[in-house]
């Protein structure tokens, strides 16, 4: 054997040992080739407890390395089922003992990487499933975002990606929250996860779900807030869908009356999924065009 096949062999060699100390519960993997230069950066993203980043990173990993042979490099780790390419220049380092075909990241943990550094939160269905509000799962990752993104919809895997934008005055209400025993996501706190989906029931699956919602979490809203977050956000089509719930829902709480003194006699529709039909319940300004016992039914059985 030549010299430069024993370095070889040894490169290979210390790169799978270093495989196995990084997923060290795993000895009947099916080994990935990684060469050394993948190591190295793979090393370095362990040592940071980074499993996201982008092509500044990389070069700052490998700092001697042209732009284009890290480039190249990440393509080709990519092939290889290291790395997922989550979106142009952003990756995702793939477990190696996971199938690189199928795999995907918790859809939470990479939201942060496609916002193009816009201010954002998870929001609307998708933080109702982190506040464990749901009964149906989420077919798609909601994010609110302080400016534009296009285009508004992305697939990641087939995994639908949607960038809703608020504007400054409704971009509020959002903190870290954990999703597991290790990571935090920045997603709208409970009440404002409320006044959001008031705002769009079409994103949170109607007013029937939203209603549900808010009767479910009713022992855990802090309703000063509700009625402090309903006014800063100065919707009236939230303000009067949400007054006209906490009624049918025979929820007991000062802000009504709160919520009365900040209606205005314009007429909006209850749920904006169904037509434009059904009586006007002249109290809330709203059109009702869901009834009652459709609500009801759907909470108390």
């Amino acid at each position: 054997m030549s010299f430069v096949s024993k370095k070889i062999c040894l490169e290979e060699k210390n790169i799978l040992y270093l495989c196995s100390q990084i997923y060290p519960d795993n000895n009947d993997m099916k080994y990935k080739y990684i060469s050394t230069k993948s190591g190295e950066l793979l090393s370095y993203f362990n040592g940071q407890n980074i499993t996201c980043f982008n092509y500044s990173l990389a070069y700052k990993a490998l700092p001697n390395s042209k732009a284009s042979a890290v480039r190249e490099l990440l393509s080709d780790m990519t092939k290889r089922g290291l790395l997922m390419r989550v979106k142009e220049g952003i990756y995702y380092i793939i477990p190696y003992e996971a199938n690189a075909e199928i795999f995907m990241p918790d859809w939470h943990l990479i939201a942060e990487h496609l916002v193009n550094g816009a201010k954002h939160y998870i929001g609307y269905y998708s933080a109702l499933q982190i506040h464990n509000l749901i009964t149906q799962p989420s077919l798609n990752e909601q994010l609110v975002v302080s400016k534009q993104i296009r285009p508004s919809k992305i697939n990641i895997k087939k995994v639908p990606f949607q960038f809703i934008y608020h504007n400054e005055k409704h971009f509020f209400g959002a903190e870290k929250i954990w999703i597991d025993n290790f990571n935090k996501v920045m997603c709208s706190d409970l009440e404002k996860t409320i006044i959001d989906c008031l705002f769009k029931p079409d994103y949170a699956g109607g007013i029937v779900e939203i209603a549900r919602v808010i009767y479910v979490a009713k022992e855990n809203i802090n309703f000063d807030r509700l009625f402090e977050y309903a006014k800063k956000f100065d919707s009236q089509a939230a303000i009067k869908r949400l007054g006209f719930l906490l009624e049918v829902l025979e929820i007991n709480t000062s802000i009504v009356n709160e919520l009365q003194k900040l209606k205005t006699a314009s007429n909006i529709v209850l749920d904006t999924e169904l037509p434009k039909t059904g009586k006007y319940v002249s109290r809330w300004s709203i059109q009702q065009n869901l009834e009652i016992e459709t609500i009801t039914s759907a909470i108390y059985t």
